[in-house]
């Protein structure tokens, strides 16, 4: 599980149509994480959701937790989240162009539906 308060991020996801909530894990630098694309439990106010999860490396050995909660419109700034991982759906990787990314994150979330559609 993957913790922590919802911190402004770049805004990508929003420009993408995926508006994501960045969370500030406090994850020490230099510490082994999985990174990818994860199907995942989001837990908000004490309500449980269905989301993705994508934890990637950033260049200073940190890492960046961002999440897409389905079915989820309110602002998140400020708030405590909750990510329980599911499974994994691919891994993270860089593109050359924005219209690239944007079939990949496509994908990632038809991926990660396809999970939760089986978990029922």
């Amino acid at each position: 599980m993957f913790s922590g308060i919802v911190v402004h991020g770049d805004g990508l996801g929003r420009d993408f149509g995926f508006p994501t909530a960045n969370i500030d894990c406090q994850i020490k630098k230099g510490s082994n994480v999985a990174t990818g694309v994860f199907a995942s439990i989001i837990t908000i106010d004490k309500k449980q959701y269905n989301g993705v999860l994508v934890v990637m490396p950033k260049n200073d050995g940190s890492y960046k937790f961002e999440v897409h909660v389905f079915g989820f419109e309110a602002d998140l700034y400020g708030k405590y989240l909750e990510a329980d991982l599911v499974q994994k759906v691919s891994e993270v990787e860089r593109y050359d162009s924005k219209e690239e990314l944007l079939v990949k994150i496509k994908q990632d979330i038809e991926m990660v539906k396809e999970v939760f559609a089986g978990r029922t």
